[in-house]
């Protein structure tokens, strides 16, 4: 590969990381903000909602005008999008405008779709996987470090500290993107037409009907939605079940954290390479299933640390499995509207799943979430093998 492409695609997991680790720095510190504004608990909930529901919407919306005009240009306007949420957070002196900043976060950060995109323009068929890996690590790595980053901020400047190291990270990242990102879509490859706009629910029966790729974006939601159950009460079952508090539950988030970035970052390529993108996604989600069963019924910490570590592997390598599947069958000039509709979906699923998994725990049992969880992913599985049995020998690279 080029080195120019090379360049070009540590920009653009660059970006995904800022897009992560800004997202890490605020949250933790969210609800304490909302409170100390005096916010009613019901709007600190739709602060902290409105940033999925706007990635809901927008996603689409972004994937698709990628197709028509370039990735460049909105990757550009996103992130400088981005930056300025951050500074809307830092100025912040009531609720309502770190309600503002969240959905204009929301809106901009949906440019994780053409990211995606831009990916699949310039990597190799053969190595989508593996740059699909490696998304999942910037984007796990990100995370994993922004609430740690964001606690130190909080405790020496509030959230003007918290904003404006923000916004200087997506500053950084969208000069490096000016400077370094080239056009990754030419013009005769892009769609020529427009249709409006990119209601994600007006989009989704026309990406279902893209052959073999509807089924595959009904997996992601499916699988999504069952890791939501788990990420919406773990801390409850660690307090209830295993008496761990709030700094140990954070420990055993970073270790999920690493672990899937270890995986995605350095083993899912040499894995693809060798068992095939469907076998990792039916065995990611086979190791998935028991994991999640077992966790709310293992004896020890110890035990646990086991059932988490085998759930993240599973993740780790069905994740990208999924994407660069979904890459490679995705028409060339329409890989923006599609990963804006999956990235929608998954939007959608982070809603919809936490409130599940919070209303199952609490009238259901503990251990509802994560039956339902199980449950999920051997569905997502069966759907694998089902789509393998009679899609796979038609399928064929888009280019």
């Amino acid at each position: 590969m080029p080195d120019r492409l090379k360049s070009a695609q540590r920009v653009i997991y660059f970006t995904i990381f800022l897009d992560l680790l800004g997202f890490g720095l605020i949250i933790p510190q969210l609800q304490y903000y909302a409170d100390a504004f005096h916010a009613t608990p019901a709007f600190i909930g739709l602060i902290q909602a409105i940033y999925s529901l706007m990635q809901f919407l927008f996603a689409p919306f972004w994937g698709r005008l990628s197709d028509r005009v370039g990735r460049r240009p909105i990757l550009l306007i996103s992130i400088a999008g981005s930056a300025f949420s951050y500074v809307l957070f830092a100025l912040a002196r009531d609720a309502g405008m770190i309600f503002f900043s969240r959905l204009l976060a929301g809106i901009t950060a949906a440019n994780l779709s053409t990211a995606q995109a831009y990916i699949s323009d310039v990597t190799p068929v053969q190595e989508r996987t593996r740059a699909m890996g490696l998304i999942g690590a910037a984007f796990g790595v990100g995370f994993i470090l922004g609430p740690a980053v964001g606690g130190v901020l909080g405790a020496w400047g509030g959230n003007l500290a918290i904003g404006l190291a923000g916004a200087l990270l997506a500053g950084v990242n969208w000069l490096s993107a000016f400077l370094r990102l080239p056009e990754s879509l030419p013009a005769e490859k892009r769609r020529q037409t427009s249709d409006g706009y990119a209601f994600p629910l007006r989009d989704l029966p026309r990406v279902l009907a893209i052959p073999h790729v509807g089924l595959l974006a009904m997996v992601l939601f499916t699988a999504i939605f069952a890791i939501a159950n788990l990420e919406s009460t773990f801390i409850l079952l660690a307090k209830h079940r295993y008496g761990l508090d709030q700094r140990q539950c954070g420990y055993l988030f970073a270790y999920l954290g690493v672990m899937g970035a270890v995986v995605q970052g350095g083993l899912v390529g040499k894995l693809s390479a060798r068992f095939g993108e469907t076998r990792l996604l039916i065995g990611g989600y086979l190791l998935q299933a028991p994991a999640l069963i077992l966790i709310p019924f293992t004896p020890s910490v110890g035990w646990l640390m086991v059932a988490l570590a085998v759930m993240a592997m599973g993740g780790g390598v069905a994740g990208p499995s999924l994407n660069g599947l979904i890459s490679k069958l995705a028409p060339h000039d329409r890989r923006g509207e599609v990963f804006g509709v999956t990235q929608s979906l998954g939007s959608l699923a982070r809603v919809v799943g936490p409130t599940w998994g919070g209303w199952s725990f609490g009238h259901l049992g503990m251990s509802a979430p994560y039956i339902t969880a199980g449950m999920l992913m051997l569905i997502a599985g069966t759907m694998i093998i089902w789509w393998a049995m009679s899609a796979l020998s038609a399928m064929s690279p888009a280019d």
